[in-house]
């Protein structure tokens, strides 16, 4: 960054003259198979709850039939498709993520690109180029504020969300320098996210990646329409790193910069939890598979792991509801290993009571490592030690969750977890959407749009 411009100016004027084929195939490769993982789930979040009360709120409304809210007939205006499809993609809190910056910025990026998509009757390579170019935003500045900004109790998702939602849809609106930093300039005074939602209050987590998705469409149109956001929002006296975080790490802000797009390092998540109880599910699946353990033969789990694992997830109490048994290591081990999975359909009233699942769960602790505290952020490590009924003690080491780069999930993993998130749609539908996405550069965003606009909800 020269000492003229400011954080935001730096990030505009790269993205105002980034085109398609400055973009590897292989992160070309990774946004579509990103976006079918993002749309899985969305499909999935069209079952739950929380997602049911605010879809049923937006199609309530009036306005501009601009844009589609999944499972709707009927167009909405884009800033409500964006919200709506936000909360709906979150709801399994089952999206992709970027360990270094503790973000997800797919669900905030991805809805709103779609909706202004659709506003611009933009192609899939303008799209898939904007989706590159948000992610980037999102992950260079979370890594830059991180552990810090999280330990302060922010969620990074809707604290930070709001720039990559801004910058896709500045680019698809073919915004030039000044107008695409007054929108990211817009956006992040709206940027909010509070973790108090682990504690309590759980069902309206989503409500923070849809209204940073929400707030990136509303910020593109109104720098289209001449309002200037500040320019110095991020790094000024009174800006957001000062207000929302006691450490930054600048240094790396700008590392390859226009030549290393950070969506390549996004993980894909493999259950339906929390991540950072990943490594401890991935454990003692691993154990169980190998040791031949059934659920029935295990007396405890101990597991040794990082502190913001802990301080997330890591509470002795019960979890009651299904939105706090994603956010419980104990109950999330337990469950894995009385099903052999931690999938969506899991996380459900019946199972959060289930009785043998409880009596596991109350057996099973998780404790800080020191080891493990400093490897993070680059490991996301646990180490377990499961006990047997029969005396017989297994140990294990997880640095890295299943899907992260590292330790990657394959296409098939993407597309098997995509289709199992679509049951209960037309099987031709959704295999349509999925052949749509895999070559999605071939094709209109109106043409993804048709199709989600016959999913039943």
């Amino acid at each position: 960054m020269s000492k003229e411009q400011t954080i935001l100016q730096t990030f505009s004027e790269l993205f105002c003259k980034t085109q398609f084929k400055d973009v590897p195939p292989e992160v070309v490769h990774k946004a579509k198979l990103l976006t079918i993982d993002l749309i899985g789930v969305s499909i999935a979040g069209l079952k739950m709850d929380f997602p049911r009360m605010m879809l049923d709120y937006l199609s309530s409304l009036r306005g501009t039939e601009d844009a589609t809210l999944f499972g709707f007939k009927e167009k909405v205006p884009a800033i409500h498709a964006a919200l709506g499809n936000g909360v709906t993609a979150h709801a399994l809190d089952m999206d992709d993520g970027y360990r270094f910056g503790g973000v997800h910025a797919g669900v905030a990026v991805i809805p709103a690109a779609l909706a202004y998509a659709e506003t611009q009757q933009a192609d899939g390579k303008s799209f898939l180029l904007a989706m590159v170019l948000g992610y980037d935003v999102v992950n260079r500045v979370s890594k830059a504020m991180n552990p810090s900004h999280l330990n302060r109790g922010f969620h990074t998702t809707g604290t930070l969300g709001v720039l990559g939602a801004a910058a896709a849809c500045g680019v698809l609106a073919k915004l030039n320098k000044e107008q695409l930093t007054s929108a990211m300039g817009i956006a992040s005074l709206q940027g909010a996210g509070l973790l108090q939602i682990l504690v309590e209050g759980a069902m309206v987590k989503p409500l923070h990646p849809g209204k940073a998705a929400m707030a990136g469409v509303l910020s593109v149109d109104l720098a289209k329409r001449g309002a200037k956001g500040p320019i110095a929002v991020l790094e000024g006296e009174k800006g957001l790193f000062k207000a929302m975080a006691d450490e930054m790490h600048l240094e790396t802000l700008f590392e390859g910069l226009g030549q290393h797009f950070y969506l390549a390092d996004q993980y894909i998540k493999l259950h339906a939890a929390c991540r950072h109880i990943h490594p401890a599910a991935d454990g003692v699946l691993a154990v169980m598979k190998d040791k031949k353990l059934a659920f029935a033969d295990i007396e405890s789990v101990d597991v040794a792991t990082y502190p913001v694992a802990v301080s997330f997830c890591g509470a002795t109490e019960m979890p009651d509801t299904a939105e706090g048994a994603k956010f419980s290591i104990k109950y999330s081990v337990a469950m894995a290993a009385y099903y052999g999975d931690v999938g969506e359909d899991r996380y459900v009233p019946s199972v959060v009571a289930n009785p043998e699942i409880q009596s596991l769960a109350s057996r099973i602790t998780s404790r800080l490592d020191d080891g493990w505290a400093k490897a993070y952020p680059s490991q996301r490590g646990a180490s377990m030690v499961i006990k047997s009924k029969a005396g017989a003690v297994h140990k294990v080491d997880v640095p890295l969750a299943k899907g992260e780069p590292e330790n990657p999930a394959s296409d098939e993993d993407i597309i098997a977890k995509f289709r199992h998130n679509a049951e209960g749609q037309d099987p031709q539908l959704v295999e349509a959407i999925l052949s749509l996405l895999l070559s999605f550069e071939n094709h209109s965003v109106a043409e993804l749009a048709d199709l989600m606009r016959q999913l039943q909800r």
